[in-house]
């Protein structure tokens, strides 16, 4: 099985890491690459941004597909997933949020998501997001971390404990289960879970974990 992952972004600053990551993920036997676009904005955090990306999306992937099994579209807002899905008939196309959610509804129906730039224009696209999917009824908080995309890396150490706060916040106001709301927190769902004492969901392994199943059923 081959997979796919698209970067958003018009940089590769993050397409080595996040195979790395990828991998990590993987059942044996799937392969995966991770390409970036050829021009972008650094992240997508706005609704502009947003828009830049979603035919970029599309003009790269339907370039490259035909030796791929599945497309993991590597951003919690599933920036042209839709479109993909649509063009693509026969290949699986998942994006990250959807994924996330439907895992997380499997284990409660009390979710809280922590995204990155807690400011209103960000948590709102998220918002946005959970609406189109259809679980609005199932996700008790949207919470923000004060860190861009583009600081995630900087102190780790610092972005798990801002993680854990808000995560702390969430689970005090009844949240069950915690999906991380941004692709560049992935590989740190196992630490916030082992500090809040509730499963924590990340957005890069439910993407890979359920374009494997949806590849292996066809």
């Amino acid at each position: 099985m081959r997979v796919l992952v698209v970067n958003p972004v018009g940089h590769d600053r993050w397409d080595y890491s996040d195979k790395k990551i990828y991998e990590s993920y993987a059942s044996e036997g799937t392969e995966v690459d991770v390409v970036s676009l050829p021009r972008g904005p650094e992240s997508v955090e706005t609704a502009e941004a947003y828009a830049e990306v979603k035919p970029l999306i599309i003009e790269v992937v339907k370039g490259i597909h035909a030796k791929y099994d599945a497309v993991i579209v590597n951003c919690f807002l599933d920036p042209g997933v839709a479109e993909l899905r649509k063009i693509l008939s026969n290949k699986v196309v998942v994006g990250p949020c959807e994924a996330s959610l439907s895992l997380a509804r499997n284990l409660s129906d009390k979710i809280a998501i922590i995204t990155v730039g807690g400011d209103v224009r960000t948590l709102s696209m998220i918002k946005e997001r959970i609406k189109s999917l259809g679980f609005e009824n199932v996700v008790v908080s949207v919470r923000g971390i004060p860190l861009r995309v583009l600081e995630l890396d900087k102190d780790r150490e610092v972005t798990l404990r801002l993680l854990v706060d808000e995560a702390t916040k969430a689970v005090s106001e009844g949240a069950d289960v915690i999906v991380l709301g941004c692709t560049g927190l992935a590989g740190m769902a196992r630490g916030v879970s082992d500090a809040v004492g509730v499963p924590v969901v990340d957005p890069a392994w439910s993407a890979l974990k359920i374009a494997e199943l949806l590849v292996s059923v066809r």
